[in-house]
């Protein structure tokens, strides 16, 4: 009998302790609104992008896409997460990257890490400005992709747009441009 009693005691505590880390995590979550009160400026104005993107409706597109932006760390920094997948829902490219601050320059960087086991590390320039970050970087280990530029524009509340260029004999060229919309 005090065997089964330790044991019913121990899956209390084990109980418990679950359903604490479980409310942590949800008390951690920050939306762009309730950012932790020391969270640096730039991040608490980047955090924007917080929530779900998809490609303008107006556009037509082979691939769907949803491009998602989730604040950890009490909104100090954002990790994200793109997703392509074809006409049979199969996924055919994703990226997961983190967002932060740097505190030595007090700008905004991302490294991501993609599909095809390439990563890239860029940071924000210096002719940012409120509501348009650009970001350059490198990516190591792609024969696709290596220096680029992410600019990344603030259309209104529910709108940004993206723009993606690759240099190439020291020249920026435009390779893509996505009009996003917030999903609803």
């Amino acid at each position: 009998m005090k065997k089964i009693a330790g044991i019913l005691g121990l899956l209390l505590i084990l109980l418990a302790a679950h359903a604490w880390a479980s409310s942590e995590r949800q008390s951690s979550a920050v939306s762009p609104k309730s950012a932790a009160a020391d969270t640096p400026e730039p991040m608490k104005r980047f955090l924007f992008v917080a929530g779900t993107w998809i490609p303008d409706s107006s556009a037509k597109r082979k691939l769907s896409e949803e491009y998602s932006f989730t604040p950890i760390l009490e909104g100090r920094f954002l990790s994200s997460e793109e997703i392509y997948k074809d006409e049979k829902g199969a996924i055919v490219y994703r990226d997961f990257a983190v967002y932060g601050m740097d505190p030595d320059t007090k700008r905004l960087f991302f490294h991501a890490y993609n599909t095809d086991g390439s990563m890239d590390r860029s940071k924000e320039i210096e002719t940012s400005s409120a509501g348009a970050w650009i970001f350059e970087g490198t990516v190591y280990g792609s024969e696709r992709f290596k220096d680029y530029r992410y600019s990344i524009t603030r259309v209104d509340e529910n709108h940004m747009r993206v723009l993606i260029e690759l240099k190439k004999d020291g020249v920026f060229s435009k390779y893509a441009e996505t009009l996003y919309q917030r999903k609803v």
